[in-house]
């Protein structure tokens, strides 16, 4: 069985923003595009289906988004499922990104023919929009420092939807 997570990936222009923001606060790791995954579909059959939805929906979004792109402001950083630093975004970003997931929701099912939904973690009534920054399963000094460096809530261009297909 395949899953597949549907994202929408920041600007490839703000991905240095990002990246820098977080040399200063001392997290050096190498660090993966960042985004905000808006949706997971799971127990597709095989992959070439996986493919074939997620390029799919991958296109009805992005046509979606394009020429307003979602704006990611971050109201915060913090520690989800217990081992994710993350920003979280303002409550503006928070409900333009569940519109989007709502959205989503519905057309991933139209495109299925109602085969697929969104997996219950991410559906509508349980979606919490999120921007993974680095795995963690402790506070440390870069949690303090970037706490003081995003009091401005600062802001990103989501541009880019994409998907990524995972084998259970």
């Amino acid at each position: 069985m395949h899953s597949i997570a549907i994202k929408i990936n920041v600007s490839s222009k703000e991905q240095e923003k990002i990246r820098n923001l977080l040399e200063s606060v001392g997290e050096t790791h190498k660090h993966p595009k960042f985004h905000c995954t808006v949706g997971f579909i799971e127990k597709i059959p095989s992959k070439d289906e996986a493919m074939a939805l997620g390029e799919q929906i991958v296109t009805a979004l992005q046509d979606h988004i394009h020429p307003h792109f979602p704006l990611y402001e971050v109201e915060a950083a913090t520690l989800l499922f217990g081992h994710v630093m993350a920003f979280t975004p303002t409550l503006q970003s928070e409900k333009e990104l569940k519109d989007l997931n709502l959205w989503l929701f519905k057309k991933a099912e139209d495109i299925s023919g109602g085969l697929f939904s969104l997996d219950k973690t991410t559906a509508p009534q349980n979606y919490i929009p999120h921007m993974t920054l680095w795995h963690t399963r402790h506070l440390d000094k870069r949690f303090r420092k970037l706490e003081e460096v995003i009091k401005h809530h600062p802001t990103y261009c989501l541009s880019d939807a994409a998907y990524v297909v995972f084998t259970q």
